[in-house]
């Protein structure tokens, strides 16, 4: 693979900002770690920060030039085997008597609720920085990293939205059926295009 000896301004730029926040995201899940109380959400907090942290490191050998052919590529299959996705999970929607929120206090209030929550926050917009970063890499192995490295944030919000779903800390609220339908059948279908055959705009 040829070596990356250089980066676009933009590439550099965004590059800056997804290792900016990476560290940012390790050192939250650090502080609230201790706060966590079950051995799932432990356990799933554990795994989060040893992927972010081979991810980052990989990234910080591409943004060194060492090349892409001596940065370890992240490997979606490979990474997300290390998660507890249940691919086949039914969310719970509706509002189940939901507590009021409320800023905690002071630092003994935080529980297992503000801990996934955090979580997922975190990995919902690392993930949205990741990808609209990937959009403007022009390197295809460093796009391709970045790209994966979006999808992996993703994954990670999503196994914390199922643990704190199934828990009721994370609850979905949904619109009464006559609303929805309403709502999402005002859209119709596309007609089919029409292919123009030895035609050419003037």
């Amino acid at each position: 693979m040829k070596r990356m000896n250089t980066l676009g301004a933009h590439e550099a730029l965004e590059l800056h900002e997804i290792m900016n926040d990476a560290i940012h995201g390790l050192n939250t899940m650090k502080l609230y770690r201790p706060y966590a109380q079950d051995q799932q959400l432990q356990a799933m907090m554990d795994r989060h920060m040893h992927m972010l942290t081979v991810e980052y490191n990989n990234l910080v050998q591409m943004a060194h030039h060492q090349g892409a052919g001596q940065a370890v590529p992240n490997r979606r299959a490979k990474m997300s085997g290390m998660m507890n996705i249940n691919q086949g999970y039914s969310p719970t929607y509706g509002l189940r008597n939901p507590q009021t929120q409320t800023p905690a206090s002071t630092s003994e209030e935080i529980d297992d609720v503000d801990v996934a929550v955090c979580i997922i926050n975190c990995h919902k917009q690392t993930a949205a920085l990741k990808m609209r970063a990937a959009l403007e890499m022009a390197n295809p192995a460093l796009r391709q990293m970045i790209q994966t490295a979006a999808n992996n944030s993703a994954d990670m919000a999503y196994e914390g939205f199922q643990y704190a779903n199934q828990r009721g800390y994370y609850q979905v609220p949904t619109l009464k059926d006559t609303t929805a339908d309403t709502f999402l059948h005002s859209y119709g279908t596309a007609p089919s295009p029409v292919h123009h055959t030895g035609s050419h705009l003037m």
